[in-house]
């Protein structure tokens, strides 16, 4: 028995208590499925973060004080982060085949109701834009002839022929631009099947969307977080040392590239070795 129990819980209370509980296991719920992949990819934490923002704006509103008030600065917190990260996370899932942008269009519709179609426009441009840098990226750079000691254009008659080639060449890629993300956009879904590997399926489609396959590879592997497994609901602070806030974005990608290609070598390597002796 124990010493220190004095007295029944109510029932409101175990109500409050079952109350809370709910809406815990939708942070547990996510975390267990985002730490349990090894190298999570992007579009996975769309799936995650748009449930628990209907979740918690739902209860938000509740009628239930206790609820509201539990809730309120719970959601109001988290649409902060929402509101940060959605954008790149809703881009990420378009470039998943099993979803494309009717994930994004069923979710958002429930988020935001009315308003949702305002929402679904800026993933679309946004989508659209940052395929477009990526067409820009690719253009050959401009012709240039010497002429004596001077290096000049090619320019005949009203000297635009530069501009005429940078238009059509600008035509050119905004029809290879419609022609395959629309065409991306517009095929059927695949099956939604566990296990997907999304960057395999870009690998291997990477032929029919030369320059889509390089911009989905790219989103989704955005690494969203390195928080590890046991510290997802650890209350400590978190601080980062100053010499590692100091790296250059590219040194912090080398060493963290240089982590994961040898952790994940000598894990084949090993298992090579298993299967040699077996």
């Amino acid at each position: 028995s124990d010493p220190d129990y004095r007295e029944t819980p109510s029932m409101d209370e175990w109500n409050q208590v079952e109350i809370l509980c709910k809406h815990l296991k939708l942070f547990y719920d996510a975390a267990n499925i985002l730490t349990a992949t090894t190298y999570p990819t992007a579009n996975t934490f769309f799936h995650e973060v748009w449930k628990i923002q209907l979740e918690l704006t739902h209860a938000a509103m509740s009628e239930d004080p206790f609820t509201s008030n539990l809730i309120k600065p719970l959601q109001e917190k988290f649409d902060k982060y929402w509101k940060d990260s959605s954008l790149v996370l809703a881009i990420a899932v378009a470039m998943d085949p099993r979803f494309k942008m009717k994930l994004v269009e069923f979710s958002f519709n429930k988020i935001y109701g009315e308003d949702a179609e305002m929402w679904i426009k800026i993933v679309d441009e946004g989508v659209h834009e940052l395929f477009l840098e990526y067409i820009v990226q690719s253009l050959p750079p401009p012709t240039f002839v010497e002429e004596g000691n001077e290096v000049v254009a090619k320019t005949a008659g009203d000297g635009l022929s530069d501009f005429d080639v940078y238009i059509s060449e600008i035509t050119s890629n905004q029809q290879l631009m419609k022609s395959e993300l629309d065409q991306y956009l517009e095929e059927s879904l695949l099956p939604r099947v566990q296990d997907f590997d999304v960057l395999g399926w870009w690998k291997l489609n990477r032929l029919k969307y030369p320059t889509l396959s390089k911009m989905a590879s790219d989103i989704l592997s955005i690494p969203v977080t390195t928080v590890a497994p046991d510290s997802v609901f650890d209350t400590a602070s978190k601080r980062m040392d100053s010499y590692r806030s100091s790296l250059r974005p590219l040194t912090l990608e080398a060493l963290i590239c240089a982590k994961d290609w040898l952790q994940y070598g000598y894990s084949q390597f090993s298992n090579a070795i298993v299967k040699m002796e077996f």
